[in-house]
């Protein structure tokens, strides 16, 4: 009886799922690129556990979720307790050597999904620069609608009142989807974001309303000249079209297997409107493209029950659980464990850092990540089915650490 729990899950298999949960690489798969050193001044380094920006940056120093960075970081750094000596120590790493800073920070894992698309490129450092501290390669993550404001900034430059501005639209569709089809065929895209969530919502109508698309971007077009570069694509109609437009392409490509479209969901920062930042109003997108990879980012928080749902019932739907991580205090980790694993099957589960602009970010998500799955991972906290769950997983991680064996990394 000393060996086994309660549940009939042997000490042996329980000490093995925790060196699984402590030692496996971890595929990234949603992040951004770091910051170069000179631009690191221009973002507050308090972002790194919260979404709060301008004003309301200041009170996150009295979350949970930043004591408990500070706390982890201070051990990490072996300096002080308070968030002036972990600063102090993170400019001194910096100082010191940068390199092997960044390099501890990512360490564990194994290759990084990299959404480029969110800064300037004169900011961040390229995907292919992460190489020097992953396993294996890092690979791009295309966002949809940064490609399509940088073509609707070419043709807005161009455009000159003499030009009919339906066939201006004309051929800047056309050139987004020969973009896309580029991108689908470039092996190293692995997939494609959206963050229409942040501009018209994820209520996607299941058929585009093209008169207004191409109002809109009548209405673009004929305002450009001195508007300086267009920035933001947030415009009934078009934001639609471009989401629509790459899960076609997507759905006609000839891949055997086909590459996903990653959604922002629920949890972002003011920019957001909540009431249309739940999943579960892509339900209508979802079903019109039954075999394009739908990946519901950011665990949906505080909706993540009902990302749980969506990839319960629709084979090409899957939950990533990240950004949470370091966001969201220890119990509220623990909680969207538990509900995403309520109903979703384990095999749809993906996680992520969302590390972007600071090392730290990374660093936070993959030691508290590897925390609170060692703690959930109690027969206690999951009496039901935990024994399956534990002999499955456990013989699962021994026969791929043995297929693996003299494996070369991907490219």
């Amino acid at each position: 009886m000393g060996n086994t729990t309660n549940s009939g899950v042997t000490r042996a298999q329980l000490e093995e799922l925790v060196r699984v949960i402590r030692c496996t690489p971890i595929v990234d798969n949603h992040a951004h690129p770091l910051l170069k050193p000179e631009m690191l001044h221009r973002h507050p380094l308090l972002s790194i556990a919260t979404e709060a920006h301008g004003d309301a940056i200041h009170a996150s120093s009295t979350t949970l979720a930043h004591h408990r960075a500070v706390q982890q970081l201070s051990k990490v750094l072996d300096c002080g307790t308070s968030w002036e000596a972990v600063v102090a120590a993170i400019e001194q790493k910096r100082i010191d050597d940068p390199g092997d800073w960044v390099g501890e920070c990512l360490a564990g894992i194994e290759t990084i999904l990299i959404d480029d698309g969110l800064d300037g490129e004169d900011d961040v450092f390229d995907y292919s620069w992460h190489d020097n501290f992953t396993r294996s390669k890092c690979k791009r993550i295309v966002r949809i609608e940064a490609l399509a404001t940088d073509i609707i900034h070419r043709h807005g430059v161009a455009f000159d009142d003499t030009q009919p501005p339906d066939d201006v639209f004309d051929n800047m569709l056309s050139e987004f989807d020969t973009q896309i089809q580029r991108a689908i065929a470039d092996s190293e895209v692995v997939g494609f974001k959206s963050v229409i969530c942040y501009r018209t919502g994820l209520n996607v109508p299941k058929v585009v309303d093209i008169a207004a698309a191409r109002d809109s971007f009548s209405d673009i077009m004929t305002g450009y000249a001195g508007a300086g570069r267009f920035k933001r694509l947030q415009h009934d109609g078009l934001n639609d079209l471009f989401v629509h437009h790459t899960a076609v392409l997507i759905r006609e490509s000839k891949c055997r297997h086909k590459k996903p479209i990653q959604f922002h969901t629920g949890l972002g920062d003011n920019d957001i409107t909540l009431v249309k930042a739940s999943p579960s109003h892509l339900q209508q997108f979802i079903r019109a493209y039954p075999c394009v990879p739908i990946v519901l980012l950011h665990a949906s928080y505080p909706f993540t029950r009902e990302a749980g749902y969506l990839a319960s019932v629709y084979a090409n739907v899957y939950a990533d659980i990240g950004e949470v991580f370091p966001f969201v205090s220890r119990d509220g980790q623990e909680a969207v464990i538990r509900q995403i694993l309520e109903l979703c099957p384990w095999s749809k589960v993906l996680w992520s850092t969302d590390g972007h602009w600071f090392s730290e970010t990374y660093l936070l998500a993959v030691i508290q990540i590897r925390e609170v799955l060692e703690t959930v991972r109690s027969p206690l906290a999951f009496p039901d089915g935990t024994e399956m769950l534990i002999r499955q997983r456990c013989s699962a991680t021994t026969s791929e650490r043995a297929s693996s064996r003299g494996r070369p990394r991907f490219s």
